[in-house]
């Protein structure tokens, strides 16, 4: 390519990618092995969006774990947790979970206070 260099837009990496890598001869280890290396950076990028949603799901449930944390007490949030997943509760938790528990989820799900919230 005497000094000119090629421009390629790696918006959408694969494809772009998958450009260069055939339109080039690539020796590695003395073969030229261009289809080798596409896979790879596919199979590198097709992680990454993968790695990507795992990380906004870790990401969400660190954040109902801390909002929970800032209502609920730990053992509230394991009754809770037991209740909404449909475990069977012990008759101490069945007591606790509507004596102290139900009355903060029912606040929480009442749509004026979540009006009222949002306004601060």
């Amino acid at each position: 390519m005497c000094g000119h260099r090629k421009k390629i837009n790696l918006t959408n990496h694969p494809i772009a990618l998958e450009q260069v890598f055939t339109s080039y001869d690539i020796d590695i280890d003395g073969n030229k092995s261009s289809e080798r290396v596409v896979n790879s950076f596919k199979n590198y990028f097709k992680r990454a969006d993968i790695d990507l949603k795992e990380v906004a799901e870790i990401q969400d449930e660190f954040e109902l774990e801390y909002a929970m944390s800032q209502i609920f007490s730990k053992k509230q949030k394991e009754i809770f947790l037991k209740k909404l997943t449909g475990d069977k509760l012990t008759k101490t938790e069945r007591e606790y979970y509507s004596r102290s528990i139900k009355k903060k989820v029912a606040a929480l799900a009442n749509p004026d206070h979540h009006k009222l919230a949002s306004k601060l």
